[in-house]
C-alpha cells in the first residue's frame, strides 16, 4: 500500500517540476533570459522525477504480478482503487498543461503552427503519460486475472475489462464497474 502511495506523490512531483519548468520557460522567453541556473535545476528535476516514476513503475508491476499470483483480491482492489482514482487530477492537470502549451504556440504562431511539424511535438508528451496509463491499470488488469482465475468473470467481461484498462478515461470507468463486481462477488460469498 506504501509503495502506492509514494507513486502518487512522485507523479505529482515531476508533474509540478514540469509545470515550474515551463513557467520559468516561458518567464526566460519574456525576459530574454534563458539561461539561468533555476532552469537547469529543473531540468535536473525533470529527470530525477522521470527516473523515480520508472522506478514505481517497475516497483509496482511487480507488486501487482505478485499480488495477483496470490490472488490477493483485498490489496489489488485497494491498491487499484487508490492508484486509479489518486491519478485522476494527476492526468487532468497534465492535459490541462498541455493544451495551454498548445493554445500558447498556436496563438502565437496566429494560427499558421498547424502547418508546420510544431504539432507533432505534442506526441512526446502523450508517449510520456501513457505509459503511467498502462502502470496505473496494473492493479486493475491483476485484479481482473484474479476474478477470471475463479470463474466470477467470464473470459468476454475479462478481455473487455484489460482493454478498458489500457485506455484513456475508460480506465476509469472499468474500475468503477470492478469494485462494484467486486462488492457483489463478496456479498455472495
Amino acid at each position: 500500500m506504501k509503495i502506492v502511495k509514494n507513486t502518487l506523490i512522485s507523479l505529482y512531483i515531476n508533474l509540478f517540476i514540469i509545470i515550474f519548468l515551463f513557467v520559468s520557460l516561458l518567464r526566460g522567453l519574456i525576459k530574454n533570459d534563458m539561461g539561468n541556473w533555476i532552469q537547469i535545476l529543473l531540468i535536473a528535476g525533470v529527470i530525477i522525477s522521470g527516473i523515480s516514476n520508472i522506478i514505481f513503475a517497475v516497483k509496482n508491476t511487480i507488486n501487482a504480478c505478485k499480488l495477483c499470483k496470490n490472488r490477493d483480491y483485498n490489496s489489488l482492489r485497494k491498491c487499484m482503487k487508490i492508484l486509479k482514482f489518486g491519478a485522476i487530477p494527476y492526468f487532468i492537470l497534465n492535459f490541462a498543461m498541455h493544451f495551454l502549451i498548445f493554445l500558447f504556440l498556436f496563438a502565437a504562431s496566429r494560427g499558421t503552427m498547424i502547418f508546420t511539424p510544431i504539432p507533432l511535438l505534442f506526441f512526446i508528451p502523450i508517449c510520456f503519460t501513457y505509459p503511467t496509463v498502462v502502470f496505473t491499470s496494473l492493479y486493475g488488469i491483476g485484479f481482473a486475472v484474479s476474478i477470471s482465475r475463479d470463474k466470477k468473470l467470464s473470459k468476454k467481461k475479462f478481455i473487455f475489462h484489460v482493454l478498458l484498462q489500457l485506455c484513456f478515461i475508460l480506465d476509469v470507468i472499468s474500475t468503477i464497474s470492478l469494485l462494484i463486481k467486486y462488492k457483489k462477488i463478496d456479498e455472495i460469498n
